[in-house]
């Protein structure tokens, strides 16, 4: 396989949390000398922590997403600052979003959320052994309502449709793959 040629990067519109960019780019396998479009969604890469209790329980943040029109059932994450490195920011959103912090972290791993039309990474980690601190820290448009799951309840969760997020889901496989 060979790289397509991007010919020029042009940014449409900044819309707070992506940067939304025309792309016009040509095939390397034509000789024909035209030029497709294609959208792309600049985005800082984003954070998912899988935060486990010493009785191994995970904790869960229910929140509200417009783009679903529903309350969803996640784990904790968000976007990574610009200068925080992936663990800083992995420590920050589990206590923003849940009030609980750890001393124990392990990187999972990371997937591109979706790389045709996304550039950035979404990187999982695990907190083990976590304790609860105070309330969470929410602010802006973020509210969220800590749930405690127990964590051999997972996999039912995801079958019964109750977790539908697919990072949350891609989170839980990269645990249930470390485990091993």
């Amino acid at each position: 396989m060979k790289k397509w040629i991007i010919k020029e990067k042009k940014l449409l519109e900044n819309l707070k949390i992506f940067d939304l960019f025309r792309y016009k780019i040509r095939s390397p396998y034509k000789s024909s000398k035209k030029l497709f479009n294609f959208y792309v969604f600049n985005s800082p890469d984003w954070i998912n922590i899988l935060p486990i209790t010493r009785n191994n329980e995970v904790i869960f943040v229910k929140q509200y997403r417009a783009g679903t029109e529903s309350i969803t059932l996640e784990l904790p994450g968000g976007m990574i600052d610009p200068g925080e490195s992936v663990l800083s920011s992995a420590k920050r959103e589990l206590y923003e979003e849940t009030g609980y912090k750890s001393k124990k972290w392990k990187k999972l791993g990371y997937v591109h959320p979706n790389p045709a039309i996304m550039n950035n990474s979404c990187h999982t980690y695990l907190a083990q052994d976590v304790e609860l601190f105070s309330e969470p820290q929410n602010s802006g448009s973020e509210y969220t309502k800590v749930e405690i799951i127990p964590l051999d309840e997972l996999e039912d969760l995801i079958l019964k449709k109750k977790i539908s997020h697919s990072l949350v889901i891609n989170a839980i496989y990269w645990y249930k793959l470390n485990i091993k």
